[in-house]
């Protein structure tokens, strides 16, 4: 209200209508203030859990597409690992007799334990919503135990691939590094062999009997399921996008 507004009221007036007023109508005008203020309250308690609301399900939704490329990266890596694994069998089967086995079946691993990978998997988004304060505001908790438990999965997918790959690269590397020329180009043709250099030493032909039950066999099964559920939780509860 500017200066000159207030310069006009005539407080006079103001004080002798009040005094005119009957205890009902002052009280009646009293509520009208009161029940203004709560109106404006409860609209601004609405708007401010409406926008959390709106908050909590971006940040939700970005939880589910963290958990997608999470996914992925698991098959990735799991579809890697899978060839040492079926290289294991196959040696374990023939109990690391070379000659029993094919020799065409041994050359398409010829390459393979130089393959040394790395997998990693990502929480930004899970960390969005734990550094902000809308995670207190979700009511369901056992949908935030789930979440936590699968990222704390992925964490021990993580120790449990990278410590494969860890202890691969140390049997692989220095018995490489030992071969001579003519080791190293009967190795890289990958024959009979090429593999009876291979498991010639002790510490690789070791190594090699691991891949086959480095996991359980429901493993890779029970940590799709979990991410699976997860994801249709999510959208169930706050929709695809």
């Amino acid at each position: 209200m500017h200066l000159e507004s207030m310069e006009k009221i005539d407080w006079n007036r103001v004080k002798t209508t009040i005094k005119k007023w009957k205890p009902g109508e002052y009280v009646r005008q009293t509520s009208i203030v009161v029940i203004g203020v709560l109106i404006t309250f409860v609209g601004s308690e609405l708007v401010t859990r409406c926008s959390e609301q709106k908050d909590i399900k971006s940040t939700m939704l970005l939880i589910k597409d963290e958990l997608k490329n999470n996914r992925k990266n698991f098959e990735e890596i799991m579809s890697e690992f899978s060839e040492d694994e079926h290289l294991s069998a196959l040696l374990v089967e023939h109990d690391m007799n070379i000659r029993s086995i094919p020799e065409d079946s041994l050359k398409q691993f010829r390459f393979i334990l130089g393959h040394v990978r790395s997998y990693s998997y990502t929480q930004n988004a899970l960390d969005i919503l734990k550094s902000s304060m809308l995670m207190q505001k979700i009511s369901d908790k056992e949908l935030l135990l789930s979440l936590t438990e699968i990222y704390e999965t992925l964490e021990g997918c993580k120790l449990t691939m990278n410590g494969y790959y860890d202890m691969k690269e140390d049997a692989f590397r220095p018995f490489y590094l030992s071969l001579t020329d003519e080791q190293i180009s009967t190795a890289n043709e990958g024959g009979w062999e090429a593999w009876e250099i291979y498991v010639s030493d002790k510490k690789l032909r070791n190594f090699l009997r691991i891949p086959q039950k480095y996991f359980t066999p429901d493993y890779r099964k029970r940590v799709r399921q979990k991410i699976d559920k997860m994801i249709r939780t999510i959208e169930q509860k706050y929709g695809s996008k």
